[in-house]
């Protein structure tokens, strides 16, 4: 679940009419590359849990949008298909939709903090678990 930094609840589902127009592209995304879909979401699902192990248990999306698209670009031809299929998308804000959809459906509370104006708020967002619901903050 994703919360603001009052903890209070931003959204549970996407799909409302109060989205942006862009996340039409993220779900194009999600719908018809499923191949391409599941291999960023099995990505961030390992960060998002890795995140979990730590003390102070933190995701920067920038960051770890930036490691998934490094580590996809030379050995697998992701780059090559995603342009292809999505000329007018951008990886990493598509990747930072992803990684928002994923925190929206993850057990934990997350709290959510906008770190760039509109357009760049799901690239350069950042994530963490308050200390007093970590259970790894002894």
């Amino acid at each position: 679940m994703i919360t603001d930094i009052n903890q209070t609840n931003v959204r549970n589902e996407l799909g409302d009419d109060s989205l942006a127009d862009y996340w039409q592209g993220y779900f194009h995304f999600r719908d018809d590359a499923s191949d391409l879909y599941e291999i960023t979401r099995i990505s961030l699902l390992e960060i998002i849990e890795r995140a979990k192990n730590i003390r102070r248990p933190f995701i920067d999306s920038s960051q770890v949008i930036g490691e998934i698209l490094t580590a996809l670009g030379p050995q697998h031809s992701f780059h090559r298909q995603f342009n292809e299929q999505f000329p007018g998308l951008h990886p990493n804000q598509t990747l930072g939709m992803q990684l928002y959809d994923l925190m929206l459906h993850d057990e934990d509370i997350w709290v959510y903090t906008e770190t760039q104006h509109a357009d760049h708020l799901f690239p350069h967002a950042t994530y963490f678990i308050p200390q007093e619901q970590n259970p790894t903050n002894t």
